[in-house]
């Protein structure tokens, strides 16, 4: 029975060890998602998004976003969803802005890719 409380543990730390190092690359790739973007057009966009500012992102913003891509894009909102208090409960009605700006960037800025539904 030791032997297998033994390789249960070593399980258990491997499982850690390995969840560990996916939120440490997670959290790599959201740092060089967000650089991409000027604090001005993060701004910009987290405004629209979350506050439904009366501004709507510019173009200049709509271009750095485009460069940014839809998988960062994604990533950020998400983080931003569930990780900071109260923005979680409004998702059904950000998470549609955020499409909606994605889809307004992208046709703003040429981008080839498919827009969101």
């Amino acid at each position: 029975m030791a032997k297998l409380n033994n390789f249960s543990v070593v399980v258990v730390a491997a499982m850690l060890l390995a969840f560990v190092v996916a939120a440490e690359q997670d959290f790599n790739s959201l740092m060089l998602c967000s650089i991409k973007l000027s604090p001005d057009c993060g701004q910009e966009i987290f405004s629209d998004i979350f506050w439904q500012n009366s501004k709507t992102v510019s173009d200049y913003c709509c271009h750095s976003l485009a460069r940014l891509g839809l998988t960062c894009h994604n990533r950020l909102f998400d983080n931003i969803v569930n990780t900071q208090h109260g923005y979680k409960s409004n998702e059904t009605i950000t998470r549609p802005r955020s499409v909606q700006i994605w889809n307004k960037c992208a046709l703003v800025a040429g981008v080839v890719a498919p827009a969101l539904k």
